[in-house]
């Protein structure tokens, strides 16, 4: 057993395979009653030790959606009220003061939580010295409904990572970690809040670099669609969108049974993740864009996306893997149409994508996250190191390519946890890049430059566009598929 002292009382983890573990920590109190759609506030302290060794409860969340399934173990059946809580892995429970790295997960918005066995933090901590920590955060509506009533507050789920944080800053010295080296890391919607996170003045100076793993897109509500949203979603429950009490006393499984009727409803508007965060001018002032331009929060950031990020979602699309050259053509004309079609498609010929359902993927993958990442890092680039990477590792299931997720047990080294060495391709010989991607991460964590044996990564600018591509081999590529770029419009 291992114990350590927080600002709120002492918690007693275990200690095994090299490192000493703290489950389930909370960092914030169960957000119920009028703390629904309120910022988190501090939790009670306790008198004795407070056991930790197993995790805390998930945030609401829907199981058996669309998303769920689609990489091996991302949903828990575990959930309830008292979710606010965080995981810590440390090497020991000393003074050493390590590099501490905080992991976001992703899932829409609306699955996950830091207590996934792909998380779990004991290889990452043993291999690089580094203190781990998985954050829990509220999800789906609970987490990102915009309710128009003045005791509300948007982006509570992006606060609850605020509080996350600030409890690190308070409270990691206790586990071996260092305050002034917090690096906040994640995938997919973990990426998404880590860019919010850059972009709100409320979360400056609690952490020195940050890593957004597929995480880059145009997918921002703003106010007048997260009201939509939120007049759907009432609709769906039954009650007054602006009747904040009627709302807030909804049972949690009415709350999920609403979201997803909502969330089939505003499809075809909103898109595929209509609870998402939303640009309010008060928890997020400025879009991704916006603040990258303005060199908000500028630390060093590591950005990148998987090659075929969309070759993930083929099952939502059938009629791709049929495409002919005429069908293609045709979404070309209502994706991009004033553009030249002849020349997006040679561009394509040049990176081996010469079938129609290939071209439809790459070009589904450059649209909704490559070029946007793009963008972001022109931006950010001119104030702060930023590197950028391309993922390559193949999924197990050709037709998906190296699709969005497939890195995601990587920097943990953990492909042969929960079924992801069915996912992955080759999990053997992945486990040799899982092994200098997590030396990477874990280097930029320490002193900010990710570093690896074998591996020179220049940062990015908008002139060489320097780009480590993560594949069978690992190279430093300068400006990745640049003519496919060029044809999209520089």
């Amino acid at each position: 057993m291992s114990t350590a002292s927080t600002t709120r009382g002492t918690v007693r983890g275990t200690t095994g395979a090299g490192c000493s573990v703290f489950l389930g920590v909370p960092y914030a109190s169960p957000p119920v009653g009028p703390l629904r759609w309120a910022p988190p506030e501090p939790v009670e302290p306790w008198a004795g030790e407070r056991d930790a060794t197993r995790y805390g409860p998930a945030a609401w969340q829907a199981t058996g959606g669309p998303l769920d399934g689609l990489v091996p173990g991302m949903g828990s059946a575990d959930q309830g009220d008292d979710c606010l809580t965080l995981n810590v892995w440390t090497p020991s429970v000393d003074d050493a003061r390590r590099p501490v790295m905080v992991w976001i997960h992703g899932g829409g918005y609306s699955l996950g939580a830091g207590s996934l066995p792909v998380y779990d933090g004991t290889r990452l901590a043993t291999a690089t010295d580094t203190v781990v920590v998985t954050v829990n955060y509220r999800l789906g509506a609970l987490g990102f409904l915009l309710v128009d009533h003045p005791s509300a507050t948007p982006n509570v789920g992006l606060l609850d990572q605020v509080a996350a944080l600030e409890w690190v800053r308070g409270n990691i010295a206790a586990f071996g970690g260092d305050p002034d080296r917090v690096t906040v890391f994640g995938e997919s919607a973990g990426a998404g809040c880590i860019l919010s996170l850059l972009s709100m003045p409320r979360a400056t100076g609690l952490f020195r670099r940050a890593i957004a793993q597929s995480g880059a897109t145009d997918l921002l509500l703003d106010r007048d669609r997260a009201l939509e949203v939120t007049r759907v979603f009432a609709r769906c429950a039954g009650v007054d969108p602006t009747d904040v009490d009627a709302l807030r006393a909804l049972p949690p499984d009415e709350v999920l049974a609403a979201q997803a009727t909502a969330a089939a409803e505003l499809y075809a508007t909103v898109g595929t993740m209509p609870f998402h965060p939303c640009v309010d001018g008060e928890v997020l002032p400025w879009s991704w864009q916006e603040a990258s331009e303005k060199g908000v929060n500028p630390v060093p950031l590591v950005m990148g996306t998987t090659r075929d990020e969309m070759g993930l979602f083929v099952a939502f699309d059938p009629g791709a893997a049929t495409l002919d050259d005429a069908g293609l053509r045709k979404r070309l004309g209502k994706l991009a149409p004033a553009l030249d079609h002849d020349r997006l498609l040679d561009a394509y010929a040049l990176t081996g994508a010469t079938t129609p359902p290939e071209v439809w993927r790459r070009m589904s993958t450059d649209t909704a996250m490559w070029l946007p990442a793009l963008r972001i890092a022109a931006a950010r680039s001119a104030h702060a190191p930023l590197y950028l990477y391309r993922f390559d590792w193949p999924a197990a299931d050709g037709r998906m390519g190296a699709p969005h997720a497939i890195d995601i047990p990587f920097p943990f080294t953990n492909i042969d946890v929960d079924g992801w060495d069915g996912f992955v391709a080759d999990p053997d010989d992945a486990a040799v890049l899982a092994r200098t991607e997590q030396q990477l991460w874990a280097s930029f964590a320490r002193d900010g430059v990710p570093a690896a044996e074998g591996v020179d990564w220049a940062p990015f600018d908008p002139d060489r566009r320097a780009t480590l591509v993560l594949g069978r081999t690992v190279e430093l590529v300068e400006d990745p598929n640049g003519p496919v770029r060029q044809a999209w419009g520089g």
